[in-house]
């Protein structure tokens, strides 16, 4: 940290060119992202899309030291919140789109595979945690989910996953469930909390933030989170729509695109600024992050589809086909099975295993088939965990209608 605004030992070492370089670095491909999409109608569909996703990625990293330092200048659970909101904002902006546009058979596609790749990423975080420890010769770290702040997260991801089941059943997402979700995610944003136990911003460009004098540390981090936050919301939906038009040249279908594809380019702010964290031997800012951008999806995200269904010109409720059902019945159970392996709030190399399985099993067959056999799967480990820590389910049920105030 600083004293007084001066550097101390330990930053001083990290020297003051590369930190500034590295961050000159990311905000050029940012920029680039921009230029790009400011240029698309004289740009093949290619060479936009590789011009976009670099800019998407420039902006991830910003995102990602602005992350790594905000915690040490603003509230732990605000900054949390901010960066969890700008990291989902991609999907938000397509998801949104595809509904205003009528487009209901596509309106589910980025939300279920992005919240599952973010659920996947929590519950295997454990397993990056070791993969660091192990290149560097030490013990992992505990990925102890920040005690019981993280129980709120938890416990809005299980009444999400109780509410999708009757969403299912009903087939269709009406404005009344729209407004509940959204009801959801304002109650989520008063209750959620930051890390307080781990020390931040302790290295890199994050630790050069820190190095500047106090009055300009707060105008820096919150300009680093705003302009990559307007650089994602920019380009993400072009690059999206360059993706598929890339994907439908080579025959691939538009649904699996965007539900597969997509979402690893629309989650790389929250996939780098977890790196960042883990590789900082902070991994339970890590699985923190992890669980907000999932529960924004699941609430904000989920909610405002049927809102924007009916702005964009259709009825009431935004109906469900087989398909869509069935993704999102899979997406549930694999909501519910995260839910259970943390209710301890310890996650397990064991359960991190299970969900890396079935993850790459529903990619690399993306059949109707192989959704149902791994849903059931994760479902019945799901039940057999939660009946085993039934205890933990009642303050976790606690925490989403009485979380305490965000801690500094």
């Amino acid at each position: 940290m600083t004293n007084g605004g001066r550097p101390t030992q330990r930053e001083e070492s990290l020297g003051a060119t590369p930190w500034r370089r590295h961050l000159l670095v990311a905000t050029c491909c940012a920029v680039l992202g921009l230029v790009v999409h400011e240029m698309l109608r004289f740009l093949p569909t290619s060479v936009a899309t590789v011009g976009l996703g670099i800019g998407l990625i420039g902006a991830s990293f910003m995102l990602a030291w602005a992350a790594d330092a905000g915690e040490a200048v603003f509230s732990g659970g605000l900054v949390l919140a901010a960066v969890a909101l700008v990291g989902v904002l991609p999907e938000f902006v397509i998801e949104v789109h595809f509904a205003f546009i009528q487009e209901a058979d596509l309106v589910t596609a980025n939300l279920t595979g992005a919240t599952r790749l973010l659920l996947t990423g929590a519950t295997a975080l454990p397993l990056l945690v070791a993969f660091f420890a192990h290149r560097r010769g030490q013990i992992a770290p505990s990925t102890r989910a920040g005690q019981p702040d993280r129980r709120c997260d938890l416990g809005m991801l299980l009444v999400v996953a109780v509410f999708e089941a009757q969403v299912v059943v009903r087939g269709s997402l009406t404005v009344f469930d729209g407004v509940l979700l959204l009801g959801l995610y304002v109650l989520y944003a008063r209750r959620v909390q930051g890390t307080p136990d781990e020390e931040p911003a302790v290295v890199g460009v994050g630790a050069g933030l820190m190095t500047l004098p106090e009055k300009y540390r707060r105008p820096a981090v919150a300009g680093l989170i705003l302009g990559a936050g307007a650089v994602v919301i920019t380009i993400a939906n072009p690059f999206t729509q360059s993706l598929l038009a890339t994907g439908a040249s080579v025959g691939i279908d538009p649904y699996l695109m965007i539900q597969s594809v997509v979402p690893v380019a629309t989650e790389a702010p929250e996939i780098v600024v977890v790196a960042v964290l883990v590789a900082s031997r902070r991994p339970a800012q890590g699985l923190a992050l992890f669980l907000a951008s999932s529960v924004s999806q699941s609430t904000l995200g989920l909610g405002s589809l049927p809102i924007a269904y009916f702005a964009g010109g259709g009825g009431l409720a935004l109906p469900l086909g087989s398909r869509e059902q069935l993704e999102l019945a899979f997406t549930g159970a694999v909501t519910l099975f995260v839910v259970a392996a943390l209710a301890t709030l310890r996650p397990a190399r064991a359960d991190a295993v299970l969900i890396v399985v079935v993850f790459v099993l529903q990619l690399v067959y993306p059949t109707a088939f192989t959704r149902f056999a791994a849903g059931f799967v994760l479902l019945v480990f799901a039940l057999d965990l939660l009946a085993s820590r039934r205890k933990e389910l009642r303050p976790i049920l606690r925490s989403v209608g009485r979380g305490r105030k965000t801690s500094a």
